[in-house]
């Protein structure tokens, strides 16, 4: 199934959370390590932290399967979730549509506020941004 991203997007919370909620954020992460579960399991796992109706587990899984982000099949009486796609192309996919849309209706602003941001933050970064355009122009 494609993925059908749409997320809100948040960028004040910290990590997945900008693009996910937190409990969607949590069972990710959980089926990223595992590569594939129950509802149950998952549910086990959460419960061992906080109190958590398995319906509301159940219902997340769903919606991250209507999401393309989960896979599942039917194993006996159980659905199987797995990662539809990886963390790591999870993330790039995201980073890809937030800064498609920033570069798509604010380009002047965004690549400002990025050479401004790595100028203050991360000098290292901005010196290998410069690096990666030359070599880019160069060719």
């Amino acid at each position: 199934m494609p993925l059908n991203m749409r997320f809100r997007f948040s960028p004040t919370k910290d990590g997945l959370v900008k693009v996910l909620g937190p409990l969607e954020t949590e069972i990710m992460q959980l089926l990223w390590q595992e590569e594939r579960s129950t509802v149950k399991k998952i549910h086990r796992r959460l419960a061992q932290q906080r109190e958590i109706a398995y319906t509301t587990v159940m219902t997340t899984m769903s919606r991250l399967a209507e999401k393309g982000v989960l896979s599942r099949h039917r194993e006996g009486l159980a659905y199987v979730y797995t990662p539809s796609i990886t963390e790591e192309d999870f993330v790039s996919l995201v980073v890809r549509q937030v800064l498609d849309g920033l570069m798509d209706d604010y380009s002047d602003t965004a690549i400002d506020y990025m050479i401004d941001y790595l100028a203050r933050n991360n000098p290292a970064e901005l010196h290998r941004l410069q690096q990666v355009i030359q070599a880019r122009t160069a060719a």
